[in-house]
């Protein structure tokens, strides 16, 4: 069962770059906190958070001036909610689909690991979103999810809408914090 509205609160942690990232892992865990606060599993946070900001810096779905790196993660810790509720060995019943982002077992290269390692899971997903936004680039993009959700450019459109709210709703309500003077100043040593 799918919820319209996310819990929303405010992000926990301070707003520290890790190894020069420029999309803190400890704002992605401020997103994650503020859909599940009490999930049982929130102490695998910090792993997710890691892969997602890896993920949204190397390889964003959108560009520079759509808040590309920013937007990116906060789409994947959207999926993540309505795939999985952030659960990093999320199974579906028929054990089909699994991980964070409830990837087919077809395109995980071991399945048994994503279900150990946020990174894996999330590298797959991002495959998949990539693909997905770039065969329905005649969708409008809050549909071009289709094939993430439904395997077709034609199917899947209320679903996709939804996360791609999501996504929006995080961005606005928690924004990526200005880059601090000090974390700029490492980062172009």
């Amino acid at each position: 069962m799918e919820r319209d509205s996310p819990p929303s609160q405010g992000c926990a942690g301070s707003l520290i770059l890790v190894d020069g990232m420029s999309v803190p892992v400890s704002w992605v865990v401020g997103l994650l906190m503020a859909l599940e606060p009490t999930a049982p599993w929130s102490n695998t946070y910090e792993k997710t958070a890691e892969a997602i900001a890896r993920a949204a810096e190397s390889d964003p779905l959108f560009a520079d001036e759509e808040g590309g790196e920013a937007r990116t993660a906060s789409l994947l810790v959207s999926l993540a909610w309505h795939e999985s509720r952030l659960r990093p060995d999320a199974k579906s019943k028929d054990g089909r689909f699994l991980c964070l982002y409830q990837v087919a077992r077809s395109y995980l290269p071991e399945p048994k690991k994503a279900l150990q390692d946020p990174e894996t899971c999330t590298r797959a997903a991002m495959w998949i979103l990539k693909r997905s936004f770039q065969t329905c680039t005649k969708r409008p993009l809050s549909e071009r999810l289709a094939i993430y959700i439904s395997g077709y450019c034609e199917r899947g459109h209320p679903q996709s809408r939804m996360r791609m709210r999501l996504a929006d709703k995080l961005l606005e309500e928690h924004p990526l914090p200005p880059p601090s003077r000090e974390a700029t100043t490492t980062r172009a040593r």
